[in-house]
């Protein structure tokens, strides 16, 4: 069996540009296989560890579902905005309802304090005080901001460990009068390090009362949306239910229509997400198996190639006693060698792929898991044999005398 490895090797290194140009497919298939299933582990990864940090008592309401693809727009457009005081009814009102908290986020600023700044990417959340609790955030140092504060619109804010970290390093936040934009803000506290996201940094923020949000930057660009916290893990199921009752009451919804809102949990965006995610692995596969099959064909052509190059030689193996079985062997081994070839270039390239990738995106590492490569390279094994077997048969069928005397 060596033997027929060394053989295949040799006559794979002898001929490298045609051996190069026959796994190119081989390489492209694999590496898209795994690389691609990688980015989706680290995906799939990433969203669990950010809903995870919520908590299993943690669930959302908004007037958009949350996710839009395949949904009529429009309809949900037309739905009635959230207000801030809804989270105020729902937290009073509501009995298995530990905590309620409204927020919007669709604004992207630089900080400014003193003479430093920071990047343009810090995201300014505009909330009632209830979203401390609701979104299982402590506070490093100083304090929450209040529903006093909201109340009175009192321009103060709560701040990311990634903004103390870019401008407040070396000296105490709490206290400090910093600028969003052309507004005036005091720093109240400083939040502990969250967990990361599936794109960004969830440090990289800065918390201001709603009510202050609403007066500085135009509500027709955002939508408000609540986030409920039940007592407890067990009782999830009846804090939904009795949010869903308490919310078509306030918001005048007749009986016997539909919900004019949408409630999710952190489980449901999880669902959801990796049931997206896995219509494009099926994609990937179905586009990258194509390639092999592809890669396959032009396995064939090679290896007949090399069959009618080689016929003298195996003539010759055949008049001192050579077997069919042998030859079969030997072609066939070629035929499966070229294909792992390319499965172990492609492999070795989706590793520097998910490198790349978990350099560049930090909070969304790619992961390649183990029975990705196990397939990889039994595919490949397969496609080896499939399309080696034809001309591995041609060879072994070869008459000798016939063999020796082609030229």
């Amino acid at each position: 069996m060596i033997d027929y490895f060394r053989s295949a090797y040799h006559s794979l290194i002898s001929h490298k540009l045609r051996s190069a140009l026959t796994i190119l497919g081989i390489f492209i298939g694999v590496w898209a296989i795994v690389s691609m299933q990688s980015i989706v582990e680290g995906f799939d990864n990433s969203i669990e560890k950010t809903m995870a940090a919520y908590g299993t008592e943690t669930f959302f309401v908004q007037k958009f579902p949350a996710i839009m693809m395949g949904h009529n727009w429009r309809k949900y457009a037309k739905r009635k905005d959230f207000e801030y005081e809804d989270a105020y009814f729902l937290e009073e009102t509501g009995q298995y309802l530990r905590s309620v908290s409204a927020y919007m986020a669709n604004r992207v600023q630089t900080i400014k304090y003193r003479d430093r700044k920071t990047s343009p990417e810090v995201t300014v959340v505009g909330s009632t005080a209830g979203f401390f609790t609701t979104n299982a955030t402590t506070i490093a140092t100083g304090r929450a901001f209040t529903r006093q504060d909201a109340d009175h619109r009192n321009n103060v804010a709560v701040i990311g460990m990634d903004v103390y970290s870019e401008l407040f390093i070396f000296e105490e936040p709490v206290g400090k009068e910093i600028s969003i934009g052309s507004e005036k803000f005091t720093v109240v506290g400083v939040l502990d390090p969250m967990p990361g996201g599936s794109f960004e940094s969830q440090d990289n923020l800065i918390i201001i009362p709603i009510t202050v949000y609403q007066k500085f930057y135009d509500r027709s660009s955002d939508s408000m949306q609540l986030m409920l916290r039940a007592n407890s893990s067990y009782v999830i199921s009846e804090a939904m239910d009795e949010a869903i009752s308490l919310l078509r009451i306030r918001r005048k919804v007749p009986p016997g229509e539909e919900n004019d809102f949408e409630l999710f949990t952190g489980d449901s965006i999880i669902d959801t997400m990796q049931n997206m995610t896995g219509y494009i692995q099926l994609a990937t596969l179905g586009i990258a198996g194509i390639s092999l099959i592809v890669a396959g064909i032009g396995i064939m052509n090679i290896m007949l190639v090399s069959v009618m190059e080689r016929t003298r030689e195996i003539g010759t193996r055949k008049a001192v006693g050579a077997k069919s079985a042998a030859i079969l062997w030997q072609f066939l081994i070629e035929a499966v060698i070229l294909s792992e070839f390319g499965a172990i270039i492609g492999v070795a390239a989706a590793f520097a792929t998910a490198w790349l990738f978990t350099t560049l995106v930090p909070d969304m590492e790619a992961v390649i898991p183990l029975w990705s490569i196990i397939a990889a390279f039994l595919y490949c094994s397969f496609i080896g044999i499939v399309f080696g077997f034809f001309p591995a048969k041609k060879a072994a069928k070869l008459d000798p005398i016939e063999a020796l005397r082609y030229e």
